[in-house]
């Protein structure tokens, strides 16, 4: 049995357009009753943030689903679907990511992931109405050696300042407070040191 935990490093919620950072880690526990146990091989892991869009059939009058799409699964597409068995429609996706490829671990042994990916700022934010809903998560698939493939989501919420693409914030030093514990060098530019008592 293998475990995956991820943990993201700085809580749940996220402004579109920033980086989003987790850990993955996969474990090998080891058995408290077992004498012996033997090592396990996973194929691979990778990680995509999608968002799931659901209207309420009996409160939103929507379009027939198109159905001249055939019900394959195009060539462009990696066998990785974070969203398949979802309700509703993943409206917005980021690129896969790859965590791991052919990973061997013996028993007790763990080994950790980083994954970073920033938010799209085109999507919707995270809503959760009566009739329409907006979800993100966060979705690790891994597979074992001639195993299905397994999900572990992770939800997020999502929040669009409007306009916040286009602000500049000014890089001028002259704005920023002043404080006396920096001191200005010969360049004009300020260094923190400690203070000498």
């Amino acid at each position: 049995m293998i475990e995956v935990v991820a943990e993201l490093s700085r809580g749940p919620v996220f402004l579109a357009g920033e980086a989003l950072e987790c850990v993955v880690t996969v474990t090998n526990p080891l058995p408290p009753t077992a004498t012996s146990a033997s090592s396990e091989a996973l194929a691979w892991a990778s990680a995509q943030i999608h968002c799931q869009f659901h209207a309420s059939e009996s409160r939103v009058a929507l379009p027939p689903p198109d159905s001249s799409q055939p019900d394959v699964q195009p060539d462009s597409q990696t066998v990785f679907l974070p969203h398949r068995g979802e309700r509703g429609q993943c409206i917005l996706s980021t690129p896969p990511k790859i965590l791991f490829c052919d990973l061997r671990l013996d028993p007790g042994e763990s080994k950790s992931y980083s994954y970073s990916e920033v938010l799209p700022i085109e999507g919707p934010p995270s809503f959760r109405g009566q009739s329409v809903k907006y979800v993100y998560k966060l979705t690790i698939g891994c597979q074992r050696v001639n195993s299905p493939i397994t999900l572990l989501r992770v939800p997020l919420r999502v929040l669009v300042l409007t306009g916040l693409q286009d602000v500049r914030f000014p890089q001028d030093e002259a704005v920023a407070p002043s404080s006396p514990f920096l001191e200005e060098d010969e360049g004009g530019k300020k260094d923190s040191w400690l203070a000498e008592l």
